[in-house]
């Protein structure tokens, strides 16, 4: 059947509402499959298996098919594990050749690095975006209690892993870049942070454990829309619908080869309206039919739309924006 988060809102809110979050959700899981098909393609473009855009994003859909042939999120613990396992290997070797980095150049920084000063209010936007996908385990929290063996320890398993994403972030943004800025003054931090590593066998391996994360969490997002589809068209085979929509990804990541525009643009859109618009009205409509005041729940209803609404169209300029150039600077380069 439909999503648990569509079935709730259907209940409250009534069909056309829980249509409208089942195709943002559907939004929601096709952004992270592309996102991850995105960052496997950076993660190994520096390695001696650099392949071109549209061939490594493939052979990443194709192998992520089988993966997604399960039942629910719960079937993906494994793989999920194993990427965990791959990235804080990962983020360890980096903050190590950071520290090895530091130690040959001097600790002096270069003043250029202030991640508390955007450029622009654009940016703010897609900051916003990218720190709703981040963390938004709202759109997914029906999902993850329901495939878990033991539902009741929902609550205390979600409080321990985002105050751990939490940490890791700000140990990864404010400390590790720190690494890597400077100390001569024209010295920045990469956006990749994986592009400021040496080559070698050692850095080629930690990029290889990177893309080997990213085909292990594909899948979440391929189990996602099928799920959706698969319950409107119960006669397809679910082959062929996980298959298509990782065709489908591939030639979205394909077509936006940038990491943080796809998760900015897929958390202002899919993230931040299930997150901050979402649980307003479903609260708003339950305490109306309880005789309860609803004045905070509208507050925070309009706070929700009107933030959706303005990182969504500040978001969707800086993509526009990026894809113009990106396109142009190819056809440059062709002529």
């Amino acid at each position: 059947g439909e999503s648990p988060l569509a079935a709730l809102t259907r209940e409250v809110c009534g069909a056309a509402v829980a249509g409208v979050v089942e195709a943002v959700f559907f939004v929601l899981m096709f952004g992270v499959a592309v996102a991850y098909l995105v960052a496997l393609h950076d993660f190994v473009r520096a390695t001696p298996l650099a392949l071109p855009l549209g061939v490594d994003v493939a052979l990443a859909a194709a192998a992520a098919v089988p993966l997604a042939l399960v039942d629910d999120f719960g079937s993906l613990a494994a793989a999920g594990a194993a990427a965990l396992v791959a990235l804080a290997c990962s983020l360890a070797a980096i903050a190590l050749y950071g520290v090895l980095r530091r130690e040959r150049l001097g600790w002096a920084q270069s003043g250029t690095f202030d991640w508390t000063k955007p450029d622009s209010v654009a940016d703010v936007g897609a900051a916003v975006g990218v720190m709703a996908f981040c963390f938004g385990v709202a759109p997914v929290a029906l999902h993850l209690e329901a495939s878990m063996a033991a539902p009741e320890r929902f609550a205390a398993a979600q409080r321990v892993a985002l105050f751990t994403a939490f940490a890791a972030y700000v140990i990864v943004g404010a400390g590790v870049a720190r690494l890597y800025d400077g100390p001569a003054p024209d010295d920045s931090v990469p956006g990749n942070v994986l592009d400021a590593l040496p080559m070698g066998v050692t850095p080629t391996l930690v990029r290889l454990a990177m893309a080997a994360a990213c085909v292990a969490s594909i899948p979440i997002g391929l189990v996602g829309c099928g799920e959706i589809v698969e319950a409107r068209i119960p006669r397809c085979r679910r082959l062929v619908v996980r298959g298509l929509v990782a065709v489908a990804a591939a030639l979205v990541a394909y077509a936006m080869p940038a990491f943080a525009l796809v998760v900015g643009l897929v958390g202002a859109v899919a993230v931040c309206t299930l997150s901050f618009a979402l649980p307003p009205l479903v609260h708003l409509l339950l305490a109306k039919r309880n005789g309860l005041p609803v004045a905070e729940d509208a507050v925070l209803l309009i706070a929700g739309v009107l933030l959706v609404v303005v990182t969504t169209t500040l978001t969707a300029r800086t993509t526009a924006a990026a894809l113009a150039e990106a396109y142009a600077d190819d056809d440059d380069f062709l002529s």
